[in-house]
């Protein structure tokens, strides 16, 4: 909406605010409005608002110290019938966990021993240990914290180490070590090269890829059309700052980091900085939360990030025939993965494989089949929020999806986009093939990288990203110098000077993206 002017000359916002709302800086006027608690980005290379509690507030976050690896918690007779689930500690975690238990629980649990009906899965179990009887698989589910759940300050962008290993690595040596046997993953978060020894075995139905607008209580817009200059938008990804930046560069963001529920009440809060968050439809819906969800924010404007959405399930893979154990657990988690989303997943993250890119990059995407219309288009990517179809009163339908792809194939569109850090620049490129396996759907993903690396120019948008780290290192190098010839040495038991990762920066680690 476009500002007023009083009958001074004095610029007005013309749209109501709620009471003693904090508005941003640069905003006009509002009467009954709170200064504030966000600064202005510190140079003209930064992209995020600064927060005025920015600092580290949690012990060294260093990515190689060592895990603790609990112990396993079944005898080895038992482990015949446990198959051990993991996954991080947060709320959504432990819900997307216990959707991939209730799934197994389905197919190798009581329930399908009741059922006379499932002889291949009683033929399955009787394999396990013929001489004993059969007995259903239990699925416990064990959780543990990872970096990227310690560090809750930094954004994403600035931790460094291992990119998108933050969530996962911990996990994975528990794995290896034989702790647990199957983690549970938001895709999202998985690195497109996986370690040794592990696979991904399972991609779920994908629920809403797209992202989701949530506006503060109280406030009165219903779309990022609607929202005034200088209002700030809370996210902590590089990508939908700047693909966001491309049509709306009239907005502001600021870093928000915490579970769904943290970010809730940080966006809610009186004295809180943000007009609205954009967060991933996913996470709210998985929470019971979609109906929060203002409006969604998809494409042309804002394509979704590599594998959101989806539910992925890595194991360790089976070393050899002998490896009986984690050949049925392969099986298993095998007997719940979705097709459909499995390919366009493997499109995507071969696409973001080939641009080596990871939570920094401002690389967007969008798949989809002929067919999304009558299937995902009805199932989870309605176009009404849950808002609309709870007022005209429309439920999921029940649709019959296959389980198998078609013998004949069946076609897929990838649309990608990558956008420079101030929304100025961008390139992109769609493309479609007719897919009869995954292999098939990972080609597509590189075909369109290929495009985008030789005919659109990302090389540069890409060095741009690259360059924008190397200004970060050398301002926070000469800061550190500056700081060393200012001070006094330290004793050797004081704590060193430490960076926004909550690691000293005299620990030879790259230093920090400090957007």
């Amino acid at each position: 909406m476009e500002d007023g002017r009083a009958g001074s000359g004095e610029l007005r916002c013309p749209v109501p605010h709620a009471e003693n709302t904090p508005l941003p800086p640069g905003h006009p006027s509002v009467p009954n409005a709170n200064p504030s608690t966000l600064q202005p980005p510190s140079g003209e290379h930064c992209i995020f608002l600064r927060q005025s509690d920015d600092a580290p507030t949690v012990p060294s976050a260093d990515t190689s110290r060592p895990v603790v690896v609990p112990p396993p918690i079944t005898s080895p007779e038992d482990a015949k019938y446990v198959l051990v689930l993991s996954s991080r500690k947060s709320e959504l975690a432990v819900r997307q966990a216990s959707l991939v238990q209730s799934l197994l629980e389905q197919q190798f649990g009581q329930a399908a021993l009741a059922s006379p009906a499932e002889s291949e899965v009683r033929q399955f179990l009787q394999s396990f240990a013929p001489s004993s009887g059969i007995r259903p698989i239990d699925f416990p589910v064990r959780t543990m914290s990872t970096l990227g759940d310690l560090n809750l300050k930094a954004p994403l962008c600035v931790i460094g180490g291992e990119g998108r290993a933050i969530w996962t690595k911990e996990l994975e040596v528990a794995l290896m070590a034989g702790a647990v046997d199957a983690i549970v993953h938001s895709l999202k978060d998985v690195p497109t090269t996986m370690p040794e020894g592990t696979e991904l075995a399972a991609i779920l139905e994908r629920e809403d890829p797209r992202d989701a607008l949530v506006v503060k209580q109280g406030l009165p817009y219903k779309s990022l059309d609607e929202m005034p200059k200088g209002s700030v938008i809370g996210t902590s990804s590089v990508r939908r700052v700047a693909l966001l930046r491309r049509s709306y560069p009239h907005l502001m963001f600021s870093d928000v980091r915490g579970n769904i529920n943290t970010r809730l009440a940080k966006l809610d809060a009186n004295d809180g900085p943000y007009t609205a968050l954009v967060l991933a439809a996913a996470g709210l819906k998985r929470m019971e939360l979609d109906h929060r969800i203002t409006a969604y924010v998809a494409e042309p404007v804002l394509l979704h990030a590599v594998g959101q959405g989806s539910l992925a399930i890595e194991i360790r893979t089976p070393r050899d025939a002998s490896a009986e154990r984690d050949q049925r657990i392969r099986h298993m988690i095998r007997s719940i993965s979705n097709w459909r989303a499995s390919w366009r997943c493997a499109a995507e993250r071969a696409l973001m494989h080939r641009m080596e890119g990871g939570c920094s990059i401002p690389l967007g995407v969008a798949t989809r089949f002929d067919d999304h219309s009558d299937i995902e288009g009805q199932l989870n990517e309605r176009l009404e929020t849950p808002q609309e179809m709870l007022h005209a009163g429309v439920s999921r339908p029940s649709i019959q999806v296959a389980a198998t792809p078609p013998e004949e194939g069946c076609r897929l569109t990838m649309s990608a986009v990558i956008v420079s850090l101030d929304g100025s620049q961008q390139c992109q490129h769609t493309e479609s093939l007719v897919c009869r396996s995954i292999q098939d759907a990972e080609q597509l993903g590189i075909q369109v990288a290929e495009d985008l690396e030789h005919k659109k120019n990302a090389r540069v948008i890409l060095a741009e990203v690259e360059h924008h780290r190397q200004l970060a290192a050398a301002a926070d190098e000469k800061r550190r110098a500056a700081t060393a010839a200012g001070n006094k040495p330290q004793a050797s038991s004081q704590a060193a000077e430490m960076d926004r990762r909550g690691l000293p920066r005299d620990d030879g680690a790259p230093k920090a993206w400090e957007v």
